[in-house]
């Protein structure tokens, strides 16, 4: 049956997250195709903020370096009030490189990104299929087909909507995109200066009506982004919610907002494009409906504050895809598919209230918003910024390592300080034969990995062999040993322990080495071996 399908997973878009699904798709072992409308990557810098649990799942994926190659890294965002520096807030900090081989923010354009995902797919002989958009789509039970504009039809057992955020999949399976549209619009324009501000982090303004900010890019241009004055924006109502542009901003313009929000001496010398979009905030009322499910942009949008929209795509990507390779090997029941909804589908709707808070305090037109921003927000981030506790929690916020999945049916039971569903906790080792240099480099590649600390006594070799018998998928263990003091505290050992890791970096469960608790959990999550008959 496999065989009469035109590929098991069909993916339609290929912006960062359908490439990255695709990717860890096809790294598995698994048969996918890769289609989308445009012609090809986008040719604008659109994202341009790679956080730091998405640079993690892009080593994951082989392509960290490659991306870290093209951009330049973000560790502070300098805060400004009418052109005067009143303080500075992290995108890392102090500590931060204890808990990541990436303590930044990467500043990185989309076309860059894409441009990597791309290359690192012909690797594995897939190419993205452009000018081909999805017409039509039935879903089956025992296959998903789709029409093509030119007619073609496509076959596979399960189809990821991955075609932002005016998704054709959403609209064929029906699922609603509740939420709204901001009023306010926001401007996005890459430029040259022709002077050097000085500027080696992010740059943002606050001012009366609301935030503009320059993200300086590898390519020596920087990134202005922010709200659109009301005599400038000429914003149409949309029906359907989009992230394309509704209209350029032309050079004079532009310049004009320029000299009167950010209040320095600059020309642009050259504007390389410039628009003007509509910010939205809204989510899909489900993110699996039969064998379709609906990733990145498809199936939430939200707010520009913080950079999130194209981390959160990424993470929903590289969460599907390994439950999609497991199920489709034959080494999970299908039941597993349903935990990417009940483990995404939060986090999507946690990251949606935290921006719309954010998006709404920093362009609201309120009385008091204005005066905040204009009296109070100012003074308060020139304090606030010197303390440690809240520099660290800032950079926990936007770098998304606060994501876990605590009582996710992917997840074992557990208490304590290190948690199923946790996101595994990274730390240096020495270099190993394979050039593995932390704890998380161990546990890349297919399949769950064992961390065994405190393990002397334990018959390591009878414990791998016992789970290599007793599963179809793959199964690696490593031993953490005594002497690599930074990963037994990372992980907060105080005995045996023994700590699975799932392929997407996240705890699986945490238990005794000699427990029947971890092999309890994993019969519930994999297909065992069939005993002979």
């Amino acid at each position: 049956m496999r065989d009469e399908r035109d590929c098991d997973v069909l993916v339609v878009g290929a912006g960062p997250t359908g490439l990255c699904t695709a990717l860890m798709l096809t790294q598995h072992g698994v048969r996918v195709r890769i289609v989308d409308s445009k012609s090809g990557p986008v040719e604008q810098a659109r994202a341009a903020i790679v956080h730091a649990r998405t640079l993690e799942l892009f080593d994951r994926l082989g392509v960290a370096e490659a991306a870290v190659a093209r951009g330049l890294p973000i560790t502070d965002v300098a805060i400004h009030e009418a052109g005067r520096h009143v303080g500075d807030m992290p995108l890392a900090g102090e500590g931060t490189g204890d808990r990541t081989r990436f303590p930044y923010a990467l500043a990185l354009e989309q076309f860059e990104t894409e441009r990597v995902l791309v290359e690192a797919l012909k690797e594995h002989h897939v190419e993205v299929e452009w000018n081909t958009a999805v017409v039509e789509l039935a879903d089956t039970g025992a296959l998903v087909g789709v029409t093509t504009a030119e007619g073609r039809s496509i076959t596979a057992r399960w189809l990821v909507g991955a075609d932002g955020a005016s998704s054709a999949v959403r609209g064929f399976v029906g699922q609603s995109f509740d939420g709204e549209t901001y009023d306010q619009a926001g401007m996005l324009a890459d430029v040259t200066l022709d002077v050097d501000l000085g500027v080696r982090g992010m740059r943002l303004n606050l001012t009366r009506g609301g935030f503009v900010g320059i993200l300086p890019l590898a390519s020596g241009r920087c990134r202005l982004f922010g709200v659109v004055p009301r005599e400038l924006e000429q914003a149409p109502s949309q029906k359907n919610p989009s992230h394309e542009a509704y209209a350029p901003l032309a050079p004079a313009d532009l310049q004009k907002w320029f000299d009167g929000y950010f209040k320095v001496d600059a020309r642009l010398e050259e504007v390389v494009w410039a628009s003007m979009f509509r910010f939205h905030s809204r989510i899909a009322s489900r993110f699996r409906v039969g064998n379709v499910f609906l990733a990145g942009d498809a199936a939430h949008i939200h707010n520009p504050a913080g950079g999130q929209g194209l981390n959160l795509g990424v993470g929903d990507a590289v969460n599907l895809a390994w439950k999609l390779a497991q199920v489709v090997n034959g080494e999970a029941p299908e039941r597993l598919l349903d935990t990417y909804e009940s483990e995404r589908r939060p986090i999507a709707r946690t990251v949606l209230k935290r921006t719309d808070l954010g998006f709404k305090l920093e362009t609201g037109n309120s009385a008091v918003a204005v005066w905040m921003r204009a009296h109070v927000a100012t003074r308060v981030v020139g304090a606030v910024s010197r303390l440690a506790p809240i520099r660290r929690m800032f950079f926990h916020m936007f770098s998304q390592l606060w994501i876990r999945y605590r009582n996710s049916p992917a997840v074992g039971p557990g208490t304590g300080p290190l948690r199923p569903g946790d996101r595994a906790p990274y730390a240096e080792i020495r270099p190993t034969r394979d050039g593995a240099s932390s704890v998380l480099d161990l546990t890349h590649g297919s399949g769950y990995h064992v961390l065994l600390f405190g393990a002397q006594s334990l018959d390591t070799d009878r414990l791998a062999a016992s789970l290599d018998d007793r599963y179809t998928v793959a199964i690696t263990t490593h031993v953490i040993p005594p002497e690599e003091e930074a990963a037994h505290r990372a992980y907060q050992v105080s005995g045996p322990l023994l700590v699975l890791v799932r392929p997407d970096g996240h705890v699986a469960a945490v238990a005794e080495p000699k427990s029947p608790g971890v092999t309890d959990f994993l019969d519930t999550v994999l297909t065992r071996v069939k005993a002979p008959a």
